[in-house]
């Protein structure tokens, strides 16, 4: 079985009853961005957005349908009507990633949605003839993986494929933000747009595809000025491409180890995230540490991180 991403169309309103459901069947819960619940389990890691769009990925994803999606299965989710963007962004990764050279490039970051630690952004080159390898270890969405299993796949892909990365502590980070002009695609856009020219000038490889963070595709502009032979491509679930798919990875493990440096210098636990943990974690690190050295664990710019560090109620 592959690795598949499915797009489902969910009732808000139901979605307190799929939560159940879910937990009754043993799934594990996880707070996300913008979204009622993410679960895992069954080989499938599923994430009800409030938009209504169920996103299921993983090896169970029809399993998971008929179980939970019943008879009333709702149809995969259409595509968005173009509103000017290029034809590359109203496209799935498959379908985009048609058109390009087999030896390709891609890039992903981690860190962006959670409350504490920095951010890290990594590109991997992989070529026509490794791509089955890549598959075949299991590397996909590092969101789909446990972290366990992506500490063990990490170190493979870099001793295997071409790969560069950024990582920024918190500190480097808020500094960066600020100057970015408090824009964190304009950041993303330096990040990815340096891994990959590294990359590039490494290998040569005149294909890339990025995990879309802004429909603008800033990272294509940029790189049309300093690398004019790469082709670059940016969509939504770009991990379907398995030099993406390996960029996740290395970028999801360059965070964990960074979490984990940081719990251990600063005696205190910092969850990843930005659910209910958050809270109380970032009044024991204020108690402990004081407000000045909040920057050197948190994202300052978070509306969670702001409130809790003026003293104010978080709800």
């Amino acid at each position: 079985m592959t690795q598949r991403t499915e797009v489902f169309r969910y009732p808000p309103a139901r979605a307190e009853a799929l939560r159940r459901a879910l937990a009754d069947a043993g799934f594990e819960e996880r707070p996300l961005a913008h979204a009622f619940f993410q679960a895992r389990g069954e080989g499938v890691v599923a994430s009800l957005y409030r938009s209504g769009k169920l996103v299921v990925q993983g090896k169970g994803v029809d399993g998971f349908a008929a179980r939970f999606l019943g008879g009333a299965m709702p149809e995969p989710s259409k595509k968005s009507a173009d509103r000017g963007a290029s034809a590359s962004t109203s496209t799935s990764g498959p379908e985009a990633c048609a058109a390009l050279g087999p030896d390709r490039l891609g890039s992903d970051e981690a860190g962006k949605g959670d409350s504490f630690g920095g951010l890290t952004v990594a590109a991997v080159a992989v070529s026509q003839g490794q791509r089955a390898e890549l598959i075949e270890a299991g590397v996909t969405d590092s969101k789909a993986l446990s972290d366990q299993r992506v500490r063990v796949l990490a170190p493979w892909i870099r001793e295997h494929y071409p790969f560069a990365e950024r990582s920024l502590s918190p500190a480097a980070y808020n500094e960066a933000h600020r100057e970015a002009g408090s824009n964190v695609n304009t950041l993303l856009t330096r990040l990815h747009t340096e891994v990959l020219l590294s990359l590039y000038e490494e290998t040569r490889m005149e294909a890339a595809v990025v995990d879309r963070f802004s429909p603008r595709e800033p990272v294509r502009h940029a790189l049309a000025e300093q690398a004019a032979g790469l082709q670059v491509i940016e969509i939504p679930r770009a991990e379907a491409e398995a030099a993406v798919a390996a960029a996740s990875v290395l970028a999801r493990e360059a965070f964990l180890v960074q979490m984990e440096a940081l719990r251990d210098q600063w005696a205190c636990d910092l969850p990843l995230g930005s659910g209910a943990p958050v809270p109380p974690a970032l009044r024991r690190f204020l108690k402990l540490h004081g407000r000045a050295e909040l920057g050197q664990v948190a994202k300052l710019h978070f509306a969670n991180v702001k409130r809790i560090a003026e003293g104010l109620p978080w709800s």
